[in-house]
């Protein structure tokens, strides 16, 4: 049976990916395992999904209030495993099983997220875009100690941003999303590991950024 493409993206990064993760300190963070081992079976990692900007209705659709939901469930073969399922308030999907132990999907989700909405508005291959945003966070190695706030409180964490397409030759061709840049902000101190992610292009025709996506950790809920 094919791979869905998110699941493709999802085992290309995360174990790929992670056998390179020895290169620096911010491949170590994006691609770490293990971290959703404080995560208890029936539990769910909650997050906010926003989607907004200066993009036409009619290609892409404005996200206000979505919500991605990490399941963890124990597998038939003994292993957990993760169930992604995300609302973007008009819909829900959901995706395959992932391996509890290769790391948080939340990440693969909004790359995907990314990729989707990049081909939906410039026209352009959701194939190349993949394979160029996979080459930038390969190449990626630069981590700022910041501090972030989750569940009321301040906590220690790190910062990773990268331009995927800075030095792309299609650049004229991509539009504001030439521009666009990917942040990612995690912590030790919470379930998961990311506190937030970001990404914001260029401006649009108001101009005003084309487009913003947004995935913050809202909590922890238990299953009923």
């Amino acid at each position: 049976m094919p791979l869905h493409p998110l699941r493709g993206l999802a085992i290309a990064g995360l174990l790929a990916f992670g056998n390179a993760a020895v290169a620096g300190e911010a491949q170590d963070r994006l691609f770490a395992l293990g971290v959703l081992d404080s995560v208890e079976t029936g539990q769910e990692l909650v997050y906010g999904f926003e989607r907004r900007g200066d993009f036409p209705p009619d290609k892409l659709s404005a996200v206000t209030d979505g919500v991605a939901r990490l399941d963890m469930r124990a597998g038939a073969d003994g292993k957990r495993a993760v169930v992604v399922a995300l609302n973007d308030g008009a819909r829900d999907e959901t995706f395959d099983p992932f391996p509890a132990d290769a790391g948080n999907p939340i990440f693969m989700v909004f790359m995907e997220q990314n990729v989707r909405a990049m081909a939906a508005l410039t026209g352009g291959s959701p194939f190349y875009i993949r394979n160029r945003m996979r080459e930038a966070l390969g190449a990626q190695d630069s981590v700022t100690p910041v501090d972030a706030t989750y569940d009321g409180r301040t906590v220690p964490a790190r910062r990773v941003s990268f331009k995927p397409f800075a030095g792309d030759g299609n650049r004229e061709k991509m539009g504001p999303f030439a521009q666009l840049e990917i942040s990612f902000v995690m912590s030790d101190a919470v379930p998961g590991e990311f506190v937030s992610m970001d990404s914001v292009t260029g401006p649009g025709p108001k101009g005003e950024p084309l487009m913003r996506l947004a995935v913050h950790l809202d909590g922890v809920e238990k299953e009923d």
